[in-house]
């Protein structure tokens, strides 16, 4: 009997059960509103979508007539899809403290990072739940139920249009305001079709400038990357051609660094040590994120359309691969190789990631792999992997043994070396051999912590060796730390959750008597490879930058970051989303805003840079 009656009512039982954990998972995550107001208001949210739901399937409730197998379908899909949304919600809540965004669904080809904690444990009880709604459903379909009065279908339906109207108010109040965490005005399904819009929108949706097709085919290209001398004096008897290892660390603002005001102590004590030794580069931002636009936006001072999502036009898409690869562009390791260098990186990934693919179109003439260490380079590591990837001991091992062996400079050529590590990666914690720091309590920490020590062991073996003398070593990031909740936590005050920020940028450079510190007065990592360049003193090289070296005078009045569609300005207060500019940073932005627009028609159109082209001496646009 007991049975009978909660079979009767397994539709409120479900949805409002399904409310429940959603407000438990949302009161325990870092999303919890700060207000009692906001807090009513995102819940009133859920409750009205999961209204919605439940009058749908109210309106279908079983009658004694015989029900088509479509309509059977469609009465069971509902409760399963939702619920399967709001597992996929509240997990990206309980991870991140934010719902899944544009970003998220970009890069599904990293979603191997969470897998295995406590997602298996959510999709069975996700299933056993709806599975009671089935159960519920068969077994109060095999009581005789009156058909419904007219009275009541009209109730049904005036409640399937009442929920359905807070549903599209709530949707039409989805904000748009660049922050990595859950606002107050979103729910989980509502945000999640906001989620889908944006992202299809930014797949299949040209918003650019029209490019006249009677114009020069690629309007970007130029001879020259600076145009006025290095203000800094070169230090006598050094070499002409130096080498250069640039290391980008995933994802790593420069807040918590003690050189740059972090407030840790001992975190980062090798290189706040190597900073002491560089030029340190402050009011410095990224201007993409996250990893392939990030790596491929330094590497040819642009801004990549495509990420790393495993479909559309992205790296990780097999379909679209090849394309990808095939647009041309004039690289900064494509210019140091016409001017004499071996050109290297070394990526922590396996070769079946997309991220080498992506490197090796980029013009380097060896990228070495996961494989390539753990089979050749340095087989029987003393170190360890983490999550499928190289650990970070292991990568700098890795460049330390092919230093040592003399494998990068090869018939006494110069070398530049790229790394990437992947172990400060959002939503990672080190292994249990790693360093941690402090009590081990935060993950962010923890990896920041971690990567200090591998990065100098190799700092040491560096300093002591022969190659302190002759090679530019430069520490930065790829882009900024994804605000994960542990990150947050420790970010300081003040702190907005976006993915720009102030980035590192340490130079040592043994052949140039560098400042200490250098005020990038708020300009961007889009700077990188010209900046890089003028230190080398190559002034001339086909290429097609956007950027200009951070020792010249900037062309724009504010800076802009784009992370696909969504822009960013960044000036001497700070970052500001598209949605929130100071009006004195409107024309300039719109105008940088056209120009990034503009560079993505251009690389659909493969148009960014002409293949191999050599200008002659004296071009047209050369200072």
């Amino acid at each position: 009997m007991r049975w009978q009656w909660l079979a009767s009512r397994h539709r409120p039982i479900f949805f409002v059960g399904l409310l429940a954990a959603y407000l438990l998972v949302l009161h325990d995550s870092a999303a919890w509103p700060g207000t009692t107001a906001h807090a009513f208001v995102q819940c009133l949210a859920a409750a009205a979508e999961l209204g919605l739901a439940w009058s749908l399937c109210a309106a279908m409730r079983p009658v004694p007539a015989p029900r088509s197998a479509a309509a059977e379908g469609a009465y069971l899909a509902i409760p399963l899809l939702v619920c399967a949304a709001y597992l996929v919600q509240m997990y990206s809540l309980h991870l991140s403290g934010n719902f899944i965004t544009a970003l998220a669904l970009e890069n599904r080809a990293e979603a191997w990072i969470i897998r295995g904690r406590g997602m298996a444990l959510a999709i069975a009880l996700m299933a056993c739940w709806w599975l009671l709604f089935v159960l519920g459903h068969f077994h109060a379909r095999g009581a005789a139920h009156p058909a419904p009065p007219t009275k009541g279908r009209r109730l049904r339906l005036a409640a399937v249009t009442a929920f359905g109207l807070g549903v599209a108010c709530s949707f039409l109040a989805q904000p748009d305001t660049g922050l990595l965490q859950a606002d107050y005005r979103q729910a989980p399904l509502v945000a999640l079709a906001h989620t889908l819009r944006a992202a299809v929108g930014d797949h299949y949706a040209y918003h650019g400038p029209e490019i006249s097709a009677h114009g020069p085919k690629y309007p970007l290209e130029k001879h020259w990357i600076y145009s006025a001398g290095l203000p800094f004096a070169r230090k006598p008897g050094q070499h002409a051609a130096p080498n250069v290892i640039v290391v980008f660390m995933e994802g790593t603002s420069a807040r918590l660094l003690g050189a740059y005001g972090g407030t840790y102590p001992g975190l980062t004590p090798n290189m706040d040590r190597f900073a002491g030794l560089s030029m340190r580069v402050v009011r410095y931002y990224n201007h993409t994120a996250a990893t392939y636009r990030g790596l491929q936006g330094q590497l040819v001072s642009g801004y990549p359309e495509a990420g790393g999502s495993e479909d559309g036009a992205s790296w990780e898409s097999a379909a679209a691969r090849p394309a990808l690869a095939a647009v041309h562009y004039r690289s900064l390791p494509m210019l140091l190789r016409d001017h004499g260098y071996g050109t290297f990186f070394l990526s922590p990934h396996h070769d079946t990631v997309g991220l080498n693919t992506m490197l090796r179109a980029l013009g380097f003439d060896r990228v070495y792999s996961f494989d390539d260490v753990a089979r050749d380079i340095a087989p029987g590591s003393p170190y360890y992997f983490v999550e499928g990837a190289l650990s970070d001991d292991d990568l700098f091992h890795a460049l330390h043994v092919l230093m040592e062996r003399g494998s990068l400079s090869g018939g006494g050529r110069p070398f530049f070396v790229g790394l990437y590590n992947f172990g400060t990666h959002a939503f990672l914690d080190v292994m249990p051999n790693g360093a941690k720091y402090g009590d081990g309590s935060n993950a962010a920490l923890n990896k920041l912590h971690n990567l200090d020590r591998a990065f100098g062991r190799f700092l040491d073996y560096f300093m002591a060796s022969p190659y302190a003398r002759d090679t530019i070593l430069v520490l930065t990031t790829d882009h900024a730390t994804f605000p994960e909740p542990p990150y947050r936590a420790v970010a300081g005050t003040g702190y907005q959750p976006y993915f720009v920020d102030a980035i590192p940028l340490l130079v040592y450079d043994p052949t140039h008597a560098l400042p200490t510190l250098y005020d990038a007065h708020d300009r961007t990592s889009l700077d990188f490879a010209p900046t890089l360049l003028q230190l080398l003193g190559i002034r001339q090289g086909d290429n097609s930058f956007l950027g200009t070296s951070l020792f010249e005078a900037r062309p724009d009045s504010v800076g802009v970051a784009a992370i696909g569609h969504e822009f960013f300005a960044i000036d001497a207060d700070g970052v500001h989303p598209e949605a929130d500019l100071p009006p004195a940073d409107r024309p300039g932005f719109q105008a940088e805003k056209q120009r990034v627009l503009g560079y993505y028609r251009l690389e659909r159109e493969d148009r960014i840079a002409s293949p191999w082209r050599n200008f002659p001496s004296g071009s047209p646009g050369q200072p």
